[in-house]
């Protein structure tokens, strides 16, 4: 392929890292792999000048999981973050070049990303040019998972951040790529619906029955929604039945596909689900009338509902501090030929919503190179994009090397 934003070696010896960093199998849980896959970016960087530590720190389940550090010289308190996450849905197979592309596990998602971080470093080293002398990097091991340790290191370097850099990978857009501003927040639910048995041939008006209201508040909750940057509600599972068989799943199990308890009004009804808002208004607003439907509906069955919302993770408003980074990064883009736009709506949640407040500092989103096939066997990365974002990466640096804090 043509190279036309990075210099051909830095680009060559970029690709070939991604080759074997791709090759290490690292599934989320593979603590093996994991930690192979580390080593070998650590060591890389550490090639780079930058101090580099693997903590072992405790997942979920207790067990330590590696936790790649990187930093430039001696940090401030005040740092510029970057994050990324090197566990991978699938475990890998061989990479494979396809013309324009690389197809590999975690060639997008997120091996890339880190990759063409490495690469802009050495085309800063090329001209000349020093490392921002307050780069943190931090590499998690499950962000594809639960997100235990991705959150708790993102929440206790993000305190301390002036900035914050995902390497996670935008998206193609036209003849462009996208740059990711904005992303939703959002918060699980539970609705519980408690009504009053009967039998459905002989008393069935004296029942009340807990489905009918569970499934007409999942109906009227679908209405909250709304396209475009509207919130969204999505009711996920119901169950319902006779008490014993909602309370006890396991037990239950059997009932399902014969015609036993089917002449019961059922008195136990639970729906989960999660809702999705693009600004912490909307949000609120959501919960409330999520909330007065609940009541809403209990009244008009003459039965109990409730409704229970999770705890909320902030969304990141595409308006906020960082739309002059979002910006500055278009305009890099625009000068060296190529098009960037700028995503303001994301649905996916990622590490800058783990923030302690996202609205704070100014972040950076979907600096990876982009590609498609994300978590399935055929991920591929644009080469292109990754010569693009390494070049852009080393801009941004460059620039952050030069300004003032």
């Amino acid at each position: 392929m043509s190279v036309t934003h990075t210099p051909r070696d830095i680009f060559d010896s970029t690709l070939t890292l991604l080759e074997r960093l791709c090759a290490i199998s690292s599934p989320s849980g593979d603590l093996d792999g994991l930690g192979a896959a580390a080593r070998l970016l650590g060591d890389e960087l550490g090639r780079r000048g930058l101090e580099v530590e693997i903590r072992q720190e405790p997942g979920e389940d207790g067990r330590p999981q590696p936790v790649l550090y990187a930093r430039s010289g001696q940090a401030r308190r005040a740092h510029l973050l970057a994050i990324g996450h090197l566990d991978t849905v699938l475990e890998a197979r061989p990479p494979e070049r396809r013309g324009e592309q690389l197809y590999a596990t975690g060639a997008i998602d997120m091996k890339g990303g880190l990759v063409a971080l490495v690469g802009a470093l050495d085309l800063l080293a090329a001209r000349g040019l020093s490392v921002p002398d307050d780069l943190v990097l931090a590499v998690v091991p499950d962000e594809e998972v639960a997100g235990h340790l991705s959150q708790k290191v993102v929440a206790r370097l993000g305190a301390g951040a002036r900035g914050l850099w995902v390497l996670e990978p935008g998206q193609p857009s036209g003849d462009g790529e996208t740059l990711v501003a904005g992303r939703r927040g959002m918060f699980d639910w539970r609705l519980k619906a408690v009504g009053r048995a009967a039998h459905a041939g002989n008393a069935y008006w004296r029942g009340r029955s807990a489905l009918n209201a569970a499934a007409e508040w999942c109906t009227r909750a679908r209405a909250l929604a709304a396209e475009g940057h509207g919130p969204t509600v999505n009711a996920a599972r119901l169950v319902s039945g006779e008490a014993g068989f909602v309370a006890n799943l396991a037990a239950g199990a059997e009932l399902i596909g014969t015609s036993r308890q089917l002449n019961v009004v059922p008195d136990r009804a639970m729906v989960e689900g999660e809702a999705r808002f693009l600004r912490p208004a909307d949000g609120d607003e959501l919960r409330e009338r999520m909330t007065e439907l609940a009541a809403a509906i209990a009244g008009e069955h003459d039965l109990g509902v409730d409704f229970e919302p999770g705890p909320v993770v902030p969304p990141v408003d595409p308006n906020g501090p960082g739309r002059d980074a979002s910006l500055a990064a278009v305009e890099i883009a625009r000068a060296a030929g190529w098009r960037l736009e700028i995503e303001e709506d994301r649905g996916g949640i990622s590490f800058s919503n783990f923030l302690p407040d996202p609205a704070s500092i100014p972040i950076l989103d979907g600096l990876g190179p982009v590609g498609d096939g994300m978590h399935t066997r055929e991920e591929y990365v644009e080469l292109g994009s990754l010569d693009r974002r390494i070049a852009l990466l080393a801009e941004l640096l460059a620039a952050e090397t030069s300004s003032p804090l």
